[in-house]
């Protein structure tokens, strides 16, 4: 009975610890599960919040200001990673965004190089691999960005107000946004050299190079010099000579660029809707354009001697060119990169500093180091007169064109002592169509504009009562620029519709409105192709035909 006994308690402990043993596994097991559970709750939790934020209208800030555009562009990933659209980096975050062909993305910002992949989440920072939180991503011809790459490795501070769906990038680095030395030669950014002859036609050589440039590396174009000169020879009297004036004429009125073929000239190409004219010898404003859209064509002065190296200003064996003397610019190149460091001995007169700018001439791959050379910072007769090509677009952003100044800005008017001026554009519909954009100069830097529309115009009482702005904008530089408005306007076929705006500039200067009108070198303006208006207080008009005027709007529209 006591071996029995003993038996017995031996099995009720073995079997207790069986049980203890099971309920141990049983319980662990539910605890991984539950964790598992939980991971996934996480998971779909924030998907959950990023499909509502979607929902919402995402506002993007930049250093507290509102990067443009404001609102519609921008989408939360399902790992809580805000998208930021391509444009919107290379527009507001002191960056170049380059797309290559396929599916390469290169961001830069000072001396760190990004290079990515459309639908990786790897990236190669400074020839070091890492791994981003998400993935790049390309969604309806958009390539967009995630925050994470400049918050972990763009020198950026991130934070996302979810009161407001605000997103929030503070750049903690601002004085290193540009590299030391960039040049397009090793970015595939730089377009073919060109060879004008003797013909003073820099001006168009100069003008599509720039603009080749600004496509490249995605987009490889070599659009016709001559058909530019030929437009230009149809209104100016001085066909050996011009400037950036007369390009913007023909590129904003859709008349080019086209490209060259067998038989003459080929169609056009793409649309120009937006080109700034820089601050005169900015030499920081020049880089970073250079560095964030395309190459900026600009003024100097250069004798044709410096390509046989007969000049006192050129090294021919550095292709180091610098100016000390009192004439003014009489020729154009491109700017396409620079160095800080190249050394001021290079250059054959004395300097104060070392750096250079690297410019593409349009004398053949003989002069220079293959078409390039050095232009020191010092060199006198250098950026008077910059422009940089910003927004180019292909041929379907809009359907048609309404414009009554085809041979460009010539002109401005105004007001004495009035900081406010208003000027009005009205055109008659061709066919039932919706308004979505607006263009228009900007004659003077640091001018605001509010735009409204009138779909119905019955006479000048039209241009007094103004409902609501449809868009307003801020520019620093002159130029010509394209604002998409708040909403498609409606016009009807056969009916007359107008283009009203508001230009505030703080000095009260005379010059806000950009006109056509005859000038020594035109040879005529036509005056039937519009009816233009402008008003010092936005209710009493004045007619600029009258003044023998077109107004320089235009209206972009699509048909409904």
């Amino acid at each position: 009975m006591k071996y029995k006994s003993s038996k017995v308690i031996t099995t009720i402990i073995v079997l207790s610890l069986l049980v203890f043993v099971v309920g141990f596994f049983f319980v662990t097991y539910q605890q991984v599960e539950q964790g598992s559970a939980k991971i996934e709750s996480d998971s779909d939790f924030a998907k959950i919040k990023a499909e509502s934020i979607n929902k919402k209208n995402i506002t993007l800030k930049v250093n507290r200001k509102t990067a443009y555009p404001a609102e519609g562009k921008y989408f939360m990933s399902s790992n809580m990673n805000l998208m930021i659209p391509s444009s919107v980096v290379e527009k507001n975050l002191n960056c170049a965004c380059l797309k290559y062909k396929g599916d390469t993305v290169v961001v830069i910002k000072g001396n760190t190089k990004a290079i990515l992949r459309i639908d990786s989440d790897k990236v190669k920072i400074n020839g070091s691999d890492y791994t981003l939180k998400e993935k790049v991503r390309k969604k309806d011809g958009v390539v967009y960005i995630p925050s994470s790459l400049f918050e972990n490795y763009l020198g950026f501070a991130y934070n996302w107000d979810n009161d407001t769906y605000t997103a929030s990038l503070t750049d903690t680095a601002l004085g290193n946004a540009l590299p030391t030395r960039y040049n397009y030669a090793e970015e595939g950014r730089l377009p073919k050299v060109q060879d004008q002859g003797q013909e003073g036609t820099c001006w168009a050589y100069a003008t599509l190079s720039a603009m080749e440039s600004s496509l490249l590396p995605n987009e490889k174009y070599e659009f016709s010099r001559k058909h530019l000169v030929d437009y230009s020879a149809t209104y100016n009297k001085n066909r050996n000579g011009g400037d950036y004036s007369f390009s913007l004429a023909y590129l904003t009125s859709w008349n080019g660029p086209v490209s060259d073929n067998a038989n003459g000239y080929g169609k056009v190409k793409k649309h120009l809707q937006s080109a700034q004219i820089l601050t005169p010898k900015d030499q920081e404003e020049m880089k970073r354009m250079v560095f964030k859209y395309g190459g900026v064509e600009t003024s100097i002065y250069l004798q044709r001697a410096v390509s046989a190296d007969g000049s006192p200003y050129y090294n021919s064996s550095a292709a180091a060119y610098a100016y000390e003397g009192d004439s003014h610019a009489n020729h154009d190149v491109v700017v396409v990169g620079w160095d800080d460091n190249f050394p001021k001995e290079n250059f054959p007169i004395n300097v104060k500093r070392d750096g250079a700018f690297i410019c593409l001439n349009s004398w053949g791959k003989s002069f220079g180091q293959d078409g390039l050379f050095y232009v020191s910072y010092d060199c006198v007769a250098f950026g008077e007169v910059s422009v940089c090509y910003t927004q180019i677009e292909n041929l379907d952003n809009y359907d048609n064109l309404y414009q009554s100044d085809l041979f460009g800005w010539t002109a401005t008017m105004g007001y004495k002592d009035r900081p406010n001026v208003y000027f009005a554009n009205v055109y008659k519909a061709k066919k039932n169509e919706k308004i979505k954009a607006v263009g228009f100069y900007a004659a003077e830097e640091n001018t605001d504009f509010e735009v409204f529309i009138c779909e119905d115009f019955k006479g000048t009482n039209s241009l007094s009562n103004r409902g609501h702005a449809s868009v307003t904008a801020s520019f620093d530089n002159k130029g010509f620029y394209t604002l998409n408005l708040d909403k498609p306007y409606n016009v009807e076929k056969g009916k007359k519709f107008s283009i009203i705006v508001k230009a505030h500039n703080k000095k009260k200067s005379l010059k806000l409105v950009p006109v056509e009108t005859k000038t020594k070198s035109m040879k005529k303006v036509i005056l039937k192709d519009g009816e233009g208006y402008i008003s010092a207080d936005g209710m009493n008009w004045q007619s600029t035909e009258k003044e023998k005027c077109n107004v320089c709007l235009k209206a972009y529209t699509d048909k409904r």
